[in-house]
């Protein structure tokens, strides 16, 4: 029997790092806030028992990366665990509750010379229970940072990451006594396959985590959040980054705030009206147990019972864009210009199966 309980979504200021131990200092005082938002959230009459993190919360944005510079990417690849999952584990046994957050550029000892993208979530106890290598990113994401999704070494990633089993390595879930939780990674969310793999292993709580201007302000953030929870029957926890802080103080913003909370039926439990001058947090109280019923119930939105898998799946019989493309070596300059050219070249592959229809000259 799992108790209701309640929920926190930071929404914090970002700090972006110019030396790798500036994201130590950062967790710190994400901690710090942490603090007062679980002890208002708790006044809701449940205790909190999941606190996360948005997507770049600790480290910021680094547009200054380039895909093969291997001296910065050498100088501030973190670990997982590692010093910034310690900080956030004694935090999490002080507050007794699982804290789940993300880290990009992140060193993985089975593959010398890649980084990756990573979701992390620590138990009360302290410890990293789960990890998830972002899947999918956007036409610019590896160009700036020189992160490998594991599409792109396939092969390895799901012989060493799920023992051939392609939903354990791409979309694991953390089975935990206050619900079974994944974590969908920013542009991730611009898909529903993410989320959907995520649910079909088991997924009953998925974090959502940052979503960049314009796609905030012109309500596909909102619209993506609520769709995810009703197609899959889940919670989704969408935590965005509030406004950047500059050396001299000054702010500016590229995200546009409204973390949201949203049930299984795409309602919108709460949200946060935009982003605010500093950190802030949305939170709400949830019940596993009445999603379980919902979920295992024979009624018309109970959508998982009526899967007739075999029509869904030559949707995606014709591969689209290639994997293993990184299986020889890690990404290197000139990493974005090819990108380029392959995902035109994947658009010219749509136009000539008849998928696309270009437009007239």
């Amino acid at each position: 029997m799992v108790d209701p309980y309640a929920i926190v979504a930071l929404s914090n200021t970002v700090h972006t790092i110019k030396k790798r131990s500036d994201a130590i200092e950062n967790t710190k005082r994400i901690c710090d806030f942490m603090d007062p938002a679980v002890m208002v959230a708790s006044t809701d009459g449940a205790p909190v028992k999941l606190v996360v993190l948005p997507e770049m919360a600790i480290q910021g944005m680094l547009p200054h990366f380039l895909a093969g510079d291997k001296d910065a990417h050498e100088e501030f690849a973190m670990e997982i665990p590692g010093p910034e999952t310690e900080i956030l584990g004694q935090k999490a046994k002080e507050l007794n509750t699982y804290i789940a957050g993300e880290l990009y550029l992140v060193r993985d000892p089975d593959f010398p010379g890649h980084s990756f993208n990573v979701a992390f979530l620590i138990s009360p106890q302290g410890e990293v229970i789960y990890k998830r290598a972002k899947a999918t990113s956007d036409a610019y994401e590896g160009g700036a940072l020189g992160t490998t999704n594991p599409h792109d070494i396939w092969d390895e990633w799901i012989e060493k990451k799920g023992n051939g089993n392609v939903l354990d390595a791409i979309f694991p879930v953390a089975k935990t006594e206050i619900g079974n939780i994944g974590y969908v990674i920013c542009h991730e969310g611009a898909y529903p396959e993410i989320t959907r793999g995520l649910a079909m292993n088991g997924a009953e709580i998925i974090i959502r985590g940052t979503l960049i201007e314009p796609q905030v302000g012109a309500g596909m953030w909102e619209l993506q959040n609520r769709a995810h929870a009703m197609f899959n029957q889940v919670y989704v926890v969408a935590p965005n980054l509030g406004p950047q802080r500059n050396d001299d103080g000054t702010l500016f913003d590229l995200f546009g705030g409204q973390s949201m909370i949203v049930d299984n039926k795409g309602r919108v439990v709460v949200k946060q009206s935009g982003s605010g001058a500093g950190d802030s947090f949305v939170s709400s109280v949830i019940d596993i147990e009445a999603l379980r019923r919902s979920r295992t119930s024979n009624g018309v939105t109970s959508w998982f019972k009526d899967l007739r898998t075999e029509q869904y799946r030559a949707i995606y019989d014709q591969p689209i864009y290639e994997a293993n493309q990184y299986l020889d070596a890690p990404p290197t300059t000139g990493w974005l210009a090819r990108e380029a050219k392959r995902r035109g070249s994947n658009i010219e592959k749509l136009i000539q199966r008849g998928v696309l229809t270009p437009p007239s000259k």
